[in-house]
């Protein structure tokens, strides 16, 4: 009985518990937002660590969309990854961008309410930046075989369901 008296007391002390992260906060409020009190559908939530810190690599669980955030949570420029795409390593130090990123960066360019723009083709590049070779527009549902510089291969698009298979060795 004793045990069980020292054993409440202890998980009912009034300890001070640390004041909520920015992330936590901002995870709380868009897990609540809904009219209902749970999330609104296909809003995006963010991932806190076990410190309350953002993680460095963020995706929306509803697009599938991935980027990478800096210590306050705000998304690092041409980060940004579609879904079925290896998310870019957060971890790597920004150096400077390639073609690929650039291209990707400025077709990331988001609209007035702070958006990427819907319907925009936004490349797909490799985990040192270079364009994959099948590439694939995510609101039409093309896709086409590109060169090293990003240009497409004649002959190579098919309409959406079709596959296409591009060589790793893409020619210039």
């Amino acid at each position: 009985l004793l045990v069980l008296i020292v054993l409440n007391v202890f998980l009912n002390s009034d300890e001070p518990q640390r004041p909520q992260t920015h992330c936590e906060h901002h995870r709380d409020r868009a897990r609540g937002g809904g009219a209902d009190g749970f999330p609104a559908v296909g809003a995006y939530v963010p991932q806190c660590d076990a410190q309350g810190q953002y993680v460095p690599l963020q995706c929306h669980g509803s697009s599938g969309h991935c980027w990478c955030v800096d210590g306050s949570g705000q998304e690092r420029a041409g980060t940004r990854t579609p879904p079925g795409t290896q998310p870019t390593d957060c971890d790597k130090p920004e150096g400077p961008k390639t073609h690929c990123e650039h291209h990707r960066e400025k077709a990331q360019a988001t609209a007035s309410d702070g958006y990427p723009i819907v319907g925009a083709y936004v490349p797909q590049c490799d985990a040192n930046g270079q364009y994959l070779p099948r590439q694939c527009h995510g609101s039409s549902g093309h896709c086409w075989c590109v060169n090293s510089n990003g240009q497409e291969r004649a002959g190579t698009r098919t309409p959406p369901g079709t596959p296409v298979l591009c060589s790793t060795q893409t020619q210039l």
